[in-house]
């Protein structure tokens, strides 16, 4: 169960790979270092808490969930989550050379980043 469920339910982006590889490494050297060193019980769950809580947030940076998606006339689909600030028109003249809607959305660092 537990493996079906990170292999089909939780995806990550493949660009972070090496820091979730990094992220494990690093909360398994904390681990280590707490569990391996004699020092207050205190000081060793704060170093594996530190260790969890540092690879929980690059997993939760990287994943990247499936999305079902309706696609018709009435729906409008952003192309990343988060808050839509700004909707104003603009002059744009790199690419189309006139006016264009700019839609600009606020991201978290705990929206999903994969675009």
């Amino acid at each position: 169960m537990l493996i079906y469920f990170l292999q089909y339910s939780i995806m990550f982006h493949k660009e972070g790979t090496v820091s979730i590889l990094i992220g494990i490494a690093v909360a398994g050297i904390l681990t280590a270092i707490a569990t391996q060193i004699s020092m207050p019980n205190w000081l060793s769950y704060i170093l594996i808490a530190l260790g969890i809580v540092f690879l929980i947030i690059i997993l939760q940076f990287f994943r990247n969930p499936k999305r079902l998606t309706i696609l018709d006339d009435a729906t409008i689909v952003s192309p990343v989550d988060g808050k839509v600030v700004v909707i104003e028109k603009v002059q744009e003249n790199e690419y189309f050379k006139g006016e264009r809607l700019m839609i600009s959305v606020f991201m978290s660092p705990i929206n999903v980043h994969v675009t």
